[in-house]
């Protein structure tokens, strides 16, 4: 079963967070853990399409091989983008959270 993701639709190409080149695509993917509350947080973060970065992913080389081809999301190539996104975004996970950035982000708004 895939993750849900959204796509992020901007005039400009995305900028890759690893290697700061130009990406393909970039999408929005739900996260979340339990606070020491005992509280949900959920939230979205941004996952990068790279044609660099990603080639050597099996489920990401074919979605950068549709972007070299078709360019944009057409009524005619709508559903195999749709597949092949499905097929990649199935596999996304968020970067683990990281405590120490997160607290010394708090720190710094005063919220400790």
């Amino acid at each position: 079963m895939s993750r849900p993701v959204e796509v992020v639709s901007v005039v400009e190409p995305p900028v890759c967070p690893r290697c700061d080149g130009e990406g393909l695509l970039s999408v929005l993917v739900g996260h979340g853990w339990t606070n020491a509350r005992g509280s949900a947080v959920r939230g979205h973060v941004p996952v990068v399409l790279c044609a660099g970065c990603d080639s050597g992913d099996p489920l990401a080389a074919p979605l950068i091989t549709w972007f070299h081809v078709h360019e944009t999301v057409t009524g005619e190539v709508a559903e195999e983008f749709a597949r092949l996104l499905d097929r990649w975004a199935g596999h996304l996970r968020p970067p683990a959270l990281d405590g120490a950035a997160l607290e010394a982000d708090a720190w710094r708004r005063g919220e400790l």
